[in-house]
């Protein structure tokens, strides 16, 4: 693969496969990458290798690593080698290219955030989707399983609020939209259902109350 004079963290060239995890997962940085390519959602991707969506998000989002045998199944699945799995493609390390990449990432990203936070609170009352993925996460771990749900029910309407203004006014194809607000837009978008999902399958495994457990349990159905 081109481009492997870039170097990442520590002595690791950008683009070489990822070192096993301890206890031999594998991390899959690129997973999140080809399964989008391939026009599929973690709830369909995880159907098809027979584990769960929160098992296929946390692997995504290097919560944890992945079986191996299940990474070379993921491989098969996306029609990829494993190897692409393990390491990241030139075209997406490309879009992260500046001259401090992580550092402006992070400061238009907090950006972007607080005006959609703003933007949502006026219009639902609420802004969850405007949060980072680890921070709603915590507040999930943090409550209880009605709090669990009313946050999954508050991003529902909240993306079901974006959907219809950004779609009705053609926003996502305007032109002159900057690619990083579009990315960042659509991202909030997709979001949907997978975190919700992962949110609900998470508070169940901590659920020792049977009415806890089954109301989780309906509303991961119903997004299914």
């Amino acid at each position: 693969m081109s481009g492997g004079s870039q170097v990442s963290g520590g002595d690791r060239a950008v683009g070489e496969s990822e070192p096993a995890l301890r206890g031999g997962g594998w991390p899959l940085p690129a997973l999140k990458y080809w399964r989008k390519r391939r026009g599929l959602s973690q709830v369909e991707l995880g159907r098809r290798a027979d584990v769960g969506s929160d098992y296929i998000f946390r692997v995504e989002s290097g919560r944890r690593g992945c079986n191996p045998d299940t990474a070379r199944l993921l491989a098969s699945l996306l029609e990829v080698d494993l190897q692409d799995l393990r390491s990241m493609p030139d075209d997406a390390l490309d879009t992260k290219a500046s001259s401090d990449p992580s550092r402006s990432k992070v400061v238009y990203r907090f950006v972007h955030r607080a005006y959609l936070k703003i933007i949502l609170e006026g219009a639902v009352g609420s802004a969850y989707a405007a949060m980072d993925e680890r921070e709603v996460e915590d507040r999930c771990e943090r409550g209880t399983w009605e709090g669990v749900l009313e946050i999954v029910r508050a991003r529902k309407r909240e993306i079901e609020y974006l959907q219809d203004a950004l779609g009705a006014r053609g926003v996502l194809g305007d032109p002159d939209l900057p690619d990083a607000v579009r990315s960042f837009l659509e991202e909030v978008l997709e979001s949907f259902p997978d975190l919700d999902i992962h949110l609900l399958a998470a508070a169940r495994r901590r659920e020792p109350s049977e009415e806890g457990h089954e109301a989780l349990t309906k509303a991961m159905r119903e997004l299914l």
